[in-house]
């Protein structure tokens, strides 16, 4: 067992020293502290590091086919009253979705740009005389739809059900003034009472995931016939333009590593007939997680143009075209043994650089007091 133990001790790499040769020097105490100091806060950013999620990102061939795709939009038009704006979306296939107000909420803002509150029918019709509850025979009121295709009730009691009539029928809304409801309400009134102000629109719609477009429109959109087209009325507001600030749009549930680089773009037109358009590549984009879960979303990239004319139809469109590319992210932690391994490198690093400059700094200050002992050095 002796003779064990001596071949153990001839391989020690660590031969020790006696206490009463050692020398312990100022330098060494300074050092030992910085060292110290290094090492804590080195140790600190690895643990960090050992502490960050990060995503890696892959690109695979997108084998995903979804029905529908969600945009989020968040856009402020400064010059451009609500009641003059349409929201609608042409795609591909060939299907046109127009007035796509069911999850958008319009807001109205004052030239300095100061919220006025909610528009839509339903608040417009809350400061509008309520119609007579009986006719002048007698009868229960029920108003005209003036030809229009009636509600399920068969009456068209406020102008906002006379318009959704005509819009049925497929009819332009021209002249409200003939209609009874609308001047009861004082319609073409509050329309023009509308000029100079601005709208946010917030929310969301869903469309085909096929090329297409969407687009912010002056004017009443129509749908007749198979053909889609904006029109304007004498009563509507004139003095506008489609100046726009994009405070955030994106594809589908947002991630931390979503690119959405039209957010916060902001455009100032010249004139009425300046046309806004932003050409979009939509990648499909899938997130792994750790525990399992996977979020479906996508991610894009954009490109614009602007152009004025008085043959341009003015107007801020967005026109989206979908990748066959897909980026599939995984979500990705340092494993506990890439950390002690870091540490480890850390500490021996910080020890031998210490040691090395502790015994170059003992060796100087040896070789000064020798000189002065031999008075070379004054």
């Amino acid at each position: 067992m002796g003779r064990l133990a001596a071949r153990f001790r001839r391989l020690d790499a660590y031969a020790k020293t006696l206490d009463d040769v050692r020398i312990k020097t100022l330098t060494g105490g300074l050092l030992t502290v910085a060292a110290a100091a290094l090492v804590a806060v080195l140790v600190g950013l690895e643990f960090a590091a050992f502490r960050r999620v990060e995503l890696q990102p892959e690109l695979v061939v997108d084998r995903e086919r979804s029905e529908t795709m969600r945009i989020n939009l968040d856009i402020t038009l400064p010059r451009a009253p609500c009641v003059l704006l349409g929201l609608d979306v042409l795609d591909a296939a060939g299907e046109a979705q127009i007035n796509l107000f069911q999850h958008v909420a319009t807001e109205r803002l004052a030239p300095n740009g100061t919220a006025l509150g909610e528009y839509s029918a339903a608040a417009a019709r809350q400061h509008v005389a309520a119609p007579p509850a009986t006719a002048a025979d007698g009868q229960a009121y029920c108003g005209s739809c003036y030809g229009g295709v009636a509600p399920e009730g068969g009456c068209c009691n406020s102008c906002d059900d006379v318009h959704q009539a005509y819009v049925r029928r497929g009819w332009a809304f021209s002249d409200p003034d003939s209609i009874e409801q609308c001047v009861r309400e004082g319609y073409t009134a509050r329309m023009r009472a509308m000029a100079g102000e601005g709208c946010r629109m917030r929310g969301f719609i869903e469309v085909g995931k096929v090329a297409g477009n969407f687009h912010i429109l002056a004017g009443e959109s129509i749908k007749y016939a198979g053909e889609h087209t904006h029109a304007q009325y004498d009563y509507m507001p004139r003095d506008y333009d489609l100046s726009h600030t994009i405070n955030r749009l994106s594809f589908g549930s947002g991630f931390s590593a979503q690119s959405s680089p039209l957010d916060g773009v902001s455009k100032r037109a010249d004139d009425a007939h300046t046309q806004f358009k932003y050409f979009t590549k939509i990648v499909g984009s899938e997130v792994r997680y750790r525990n399992g879960s996977v979020l479906q979303s996508n991610q894009y990239s954009a490109t614009e143009f602007v152009g004025s004319g008085a043959r341009r139809t003015p107007g801020l469109f967005v026109m989206f075209d979908i990748s066959p590319m897909r980026v599939v992210y995984t979500e990705h932690r340092r494993s506990l043994g890439s950390f002690l391994t870091s540490v480890c490198a850390i500490v021996g690093a910080v020890a031998a650089v210490a040691r090395l400059a502790d015994a170059c700094a003992f060796r100087a200050e040896r070789a000064l007091q020798q000189k002065r002992q031999i008075g070379k050095l004054i």
